[in-house]
C-alpha cells in the first residue's frame, strides 16, 4: 500500500482555514487530514522550532535527506505547527465581500483519531499549558523556544484531576538560535542597532532615523518599530532584554509600535514604508527563507517559485558603540518525566520507547537517541538553527 506523504502528515491542520468557510457537510467525524492514532506520537509546540521538528522527522526537500518518519514501520511522529499554514502563516477571516475588518481566527487541530477538533496550540507559552492540562496524554511533547517556568514545572510535580505527578517537565535542548533585528533589504535604518538603541526605539524616545547616536546624517524618516504578538517568544525575548537595557525597569511600548506576524518577511516588505520599518526575527528563520524552502502559495498544486523574503539582520555596528542586538534562544523538547519510565517501544520489536528513541538516554541505554545523532543534527541544521544537543532534565526558566 503506498504510504502517506510524510510532510502532510506532520502538517496536519494546513487545509483548517478552508474548513471555517465552507459549510459543513454531515454530522459525523469525516476529517480531510490525517489524524493520529493511539501508537502514534504526538506534539504541538511555537511558531520558532516548528520547522526544526518538522525537517526532523519529515527530512529536508533540498538535500532529499529523510527523516524519523521514513524509517516508521508502524508509528508515526506527527507534529502539529503553530501557524495553520505550511508558510507558518496565521489565518484571518475573509474581509473581500463584506468589507468587514479582517480578524485573526482560532484554526483547530484533531490530535488524535477519534476526539474532537480543538484550538490549535500557537505558541511556545500555550503549548506546555497544554501537555499541562492533558490528563489523557493526547499530546506527547512539545517544542519550545523557552524553558518551562517554575509555575509550571511545580504544575507537572503536583497531582491533577485524572492523573497522579508527572515528576516534572524534562526538558532537551536540540539547537540555538538567536533574536536579531531584521529589516528591508533596502533600508534606511544604520548597519546595526544596538539593546540601548532599541529601548530608545520601542519606547518613542527616539522617532527618526538621524536621532541615532552616530547617525545624524541618516534619513529624517520616521521609524516604524514593530514587534509579534505578545504570546510568542520572539516578543517575550526582546522585551526582557529591553528590561536588561534599560537599568531592570521594563520599557512600555510606545503607541507607534506596530504588532505584526512573527517571523514574517512581509511584516517588513509590506510596511507602510518598508525602508523605515524593523522587527525581531529569528535568525534560524530567516536561514530557512534565504534556503528557497517557502514557495508562492498563490500559485495552484505543484507550486510556484521559491520566495525571496526581501528583508536581511542588520549585523554592523551600532552608532553607540556598544555591542549590535543580537540575543540567544534555543529549541526545546519538553515532555513529561513519568513517560521516561514507559515499557511501550516505539516500534513493535524495538526494545526503545519513544523518549529513549528520539530524546533522551536512561540508565545503561547504549542507542544514541535521534536528535544527537549527525543525520537528525542535519536535518536541524537544514532547517537553518544550529545542533546543539543537550539533556537539561529539571529545569525552569525562572
Amino acid at each position: 500500500m503506498k504510504q502517506l506523504n510524510k510532510r502532510t502528515i506532520a502538517k496536519l491542520g494546513v487545509i483548517g482555514l478552508a474548513a471555517t468557510v465552507l459549510p459543513i457537510v454531515g454530522a459525523g467525524k469525516a476529517f480531510a487530514d490525517y489524524a493520529p492514532q493511539p501508537g502514534d506520537i504526538v506534539a504541538v509546540g511555537g511558531d520558532t522550532p516548528q520547522y526544526a521538528v518538522d525537517l526532523a522527522l519529515n527530512g529536508d526537500p533540498t538535500s532529499g535527506a529523510s527523516g524519523y518518519d521514513s524509517t516508521a514501520t508502524v508509528n508515526r511522529v506527527v507534529s502539529f505547527y503553530a501557524t495553520p499554514d505550511g508558510n507558518g502563516r496565521s489565518a484571518y477571516t475573509n474581509s473581500v465581500t463584506t468589507g468587514v475588518p479582517s480578524a485573526a481566527l482560532n484554526p483547530t487541530d484533531v490530535l488524535r483519531a477519534g476526539t474532537y477538533p480543538v484550538q490549535r496550540v500557537s505558541s511556545s507559552g500555550a503549548a506546555v499549558a497544554a501537555l499541562l492540562a492533558d490528563p489523557n496524554e493526547n499530546i506527547n511533547f512539545v517544542s519550545s523556544a523557552s524553558e518551562p517556568t517554575a509555575a509550571q514545572q511545580t504544575a507537572a510535580t503536583t497531582a491533577g484531576p485524572g492523573h497522579t505527578s508527572w515528576g516534572y517537565l524534562h526538558v532537551v535542548q536540540i539547537a540555538t538560535d538567536s533574536v536579531q533585528i531584521a529589516a528591508a533589504t533596502t533600508t534606511n535604518a544604520p548597519s546595526g542597532l544596538s539593546a540601548a538603541e532599541l529601548v530608545s526605539i520601542y519606547s518613542g524616545t527616539v522617532t527618526k532615523w538621524n536621532q541615532l547616536p552616530g547617525n545624524s546624517g541618516g534619513s529624517s524618516d520616521t521609524i516604524i518599530p514593530e514587534i509579534p504578538p505578545s504570546g510568542s517568544s520572539i516578543y517575550k525575548t526582546l522585551v526582557a532584554d529591553l528590561k536588561t537595557a534599560n537599568g531592570g525597569t521594563a520599557v512600555t511600548l510606545a503607541s507607534s509600535v506596530k504588532t505584526v506576524e512573527q517571523n514574517d518577511p512581509s511584516a517588513i516588505t509590506t510596511a507602510g514604508t518598508p525602508a523605515d520599518a524593523i522587527v525581531p526575527f529569528s535568525a534560524g528563520r530567516l536561514n530557512l527563507w534565504n534556503s528557497g524552502y517557502f514557495h508562492n502559495p498563490a500559485t495552484v498544486y505543484p507550486g510556484g517559485t521559491a520566495l525571496t523574503p526581501g528583508v536581511k539582520l542588520l549585523t554592523g555596528a551600532p552608532g553607540d558603540s556598544n555591542a549590535v542586538y543580537n540575543s540567544p534562544i534555543a529549541d526545546y523538547i519538553i515532555f513529561r518525566q513519568s513517560d521516561i519510565t514507559s515499557t511501550t517501544p516505539i516500534q513493535p520489536g524495538s526494545t526503545l520507547n519513544w523518549i529513549q528513541y528520539l530524546f533522551a538516554k536512561t540508565s545503561g541505554q547504549t542507542w544514541t537517541p535521534f536528535f544527537d545523532q549527525p543525520g537528525g543534527q542535519a536535518l536541524l541544521a537544514a532547517a537553518g538553527v544550529t545542533p546543539a544537543y543537550s539533556d537539561l532534565g529539571d529545569v525552569s526558566n525562572g
